[in-house]
């Protein structure tokens, strides 16, 4: 049986325009860039649109440089200044994070390490301050920074048309960090644009959360961290930390792209990949991404068309029923009245059987006559002298006794039978009253319980008349959706198709 609420609530989800989220980083971390007050703030205060050029686009290349830094905080954030940083440009610098990185490890490490310190036993074996503990440890770093550079000083440096979308790749870059790297907590990212060329600082914490038998079960740890990030290193020639620069650094070629910036890597001859490829590739994507949306609006579309059959359906069973409910409801009414005449000839049976109980007391005149009789008799047969003297009316009494026994006999023969006779009709009278009492009760039951679902079935008749009406009218609308999805996917399709076009070959001046 399908639900009215449900079926409206599938329909009403097909019609929900298609929706695409921007990736955004932490608020708490990517908010409105900021910076330190010793440092004016950057008027670029927004990542920088991202699109994607156009065939018509000048196309140029450039190199991508990525490395672990030895993170001075001082000299990121300009507390500092040495001689390579021109001055007046400092407040041209993109403040992206700056966070304190002691209260950072209060957030990550404080749980687990009074876990651990519960645990420990011996007093010397408890840290008391982690932050310091990691800082003077032979195994790990306080903090871990990398930096990235597109281009170099000669054709991105920070006086070239290409700095500033240089600077926009970074940052678009760096707001978008930790998404890639959960187990990377980002707390200071600054792209300095007052040096020969733009490069970003990205200085984070790593945070391994793994069951230990001994030990934090959170701590820092670059190599856990990177582990449960899925990279794993393939010896001295490619470490986890090499994997993973390269891994970051594909990242930001992607983002290169779609800024019409090809990466040519360095000591290859060979180019990260083609606008035209990268374009073709994304609307490969987008068509493959309509057709699956296409198949699904249709297979919801064919969803509801069941559901609309299914409807309609359960409105022909519910009419049937309701039918049937007001046809048996006819029935017990006329059973009901029938049962109630029935127990009323009872009852009048009943009264009819009790008058004759009055008419037995008529007789007790006759057995008064009897025993007066009797007295008489037993004084006249005293003595002899009484029985000579009143010989006639003895045998007068003695006529009469007779014929009152006689009488008396007949009487309580009759008596006794129309009594029994009474009694047992009387019996079968109560018992028929019983039987039609409790009949008229199941019948009254049956009438009130068909009562209470003929108003359910005649509710679900309405309701479903509602959901067919509304299922009819909405319909149309899904399928006028499809139809322009579809259209929309043979518009991509050709496009691609023009794509993939190869470009008509122009003269090259060789010019550098």
């Amino acid at each position: 049986m399908i639900d009215g609420r449900s079926a409206v609530e599938s329909i009403f989800a097909l019609l929900l325009p298609r929706v695409t989220e921007a990736n955004s980083a932490p608020a708490e971390l990517f908010g409105a860039p900021h910076r330190s007050p010793a440092v004016q703030a950057y008027p670029f205060s927004q990542p920088h649109q991202r699109h994607i050029h156009k065939e018509s686009d000048r196309i140029v290349q450039r190199t991508l440089s990525g490395c672990f830094g030895r993170g001075d905080l001082n000299h990121n954030n300009r507390s500092i200044i040495t001689e390579n940083v021109n001055k007046d440009r400092i407040r041209d610098d993109i403040i992206i994070c700056q966070r304190s990185l002691k209260q950072l490890y209060h957030e990550l490490f404080d749980e687990a390490l009074a876990e651990y310190n519960n645990k420990q036993t011996r007093r010397d074996r408890k840290i008391t301050n982690y932050q310091e503990h990691i800082r003077h440890s032979r195994q790990e770093k306080e903090f871990h920074e990398a930096i990235f550079q597109v281009g170099n000083r000669d054709d991105t440096g920070v006086d070239s048309d290409m700095c500033k979308e240089a600077a926009a790749v970074l940052e678009e870059y760096a707001r978008s960090f930790e998404e890639r790297n959960p187990h990377l907590k980002l707390f200071n990212a600054v792209i300095h644009m007052d040096e020969s060329t733009q490069h970003l600082h990205l200085d984070f914490v790593p945070v391994c959360d793994e069951k230990r038998k001994n030990g934090m079960r959170v701590r820092n740890s670059l190599t856990g961290a990177l582990r449960q990030q899925g990279l794993e290193g393939e010896g001295i020639s490619n470490t986890i930390t090499m994997a993973w620069l390269e891994q970051e650094k594909e990242h930001i070629g992607q983002l290169m792209l779609e800024h019409g910036i090809e990466w040519v890597k360095l000591g290859t001859h060979e180019k990260h990949k083609s606008v035209s490829k990268y374009k073709a590739e994304k609307l490969r994507e987008e068509i493959d991404s309509a057709d699956k949306l296409l198949d699904m609006k249709m297979s919801e579309l064919s969803s509801v068309e069941e559901q609309v059959r299914a409807a309609e359906s359960t409105l022909e069973d519910k009419k049937q029923e309701l039918s049937e409910s007001e046809e048996r409801l006819s029935s017990v009414t006329a059973e009901t009245e029938k049962a109630d005449a029935d127990l009323s000839k009872k009852v009048e049976q009943i009264n009819k059987a009790l008058k004759y109980l009055p008419d037995l007391r008529k007789h007790e005149d006759a057995d008064h006559e009897y025993l007066v009789a009797v007295s008489e008799l037993h004084d006249m047969l005293k003595s002899g002298m009484s029985i000579l003297r009143n010989k006639d009316s003895i045998i007068s009494r003695i006529d009469t006794l007779k014929r009152l026994t006689q009488k008396a006999m007949d009487k309580r023969d009759k008596a006794e039978l129309t009594i029994y006779d009474l009694r047992q009709r009387g019996e079968e009278v109560v018992t028929e009253r019983d039987n039609a009492l409790e009949k008229l009760n199941a019948v009254r039951a049956e009438k009130s319980a068909l009562y209470s679902e003929l108003k359910t079935v005649k509710a679900e008749n309405m309701e479903y008349s509602e959901v067919l009406a509304m299922l009819e009218s909405i319909a149309p609308t899904i399928l006028r959706h499809a139809k322009e999805m579809l259209r929309e996917q043979q518009q991509r399709e050709q496009a691609q198709q023009l794509a993939y076009q190869p470009p008509k070959k122009k003269k090259s001046w060789d010019l550098e």
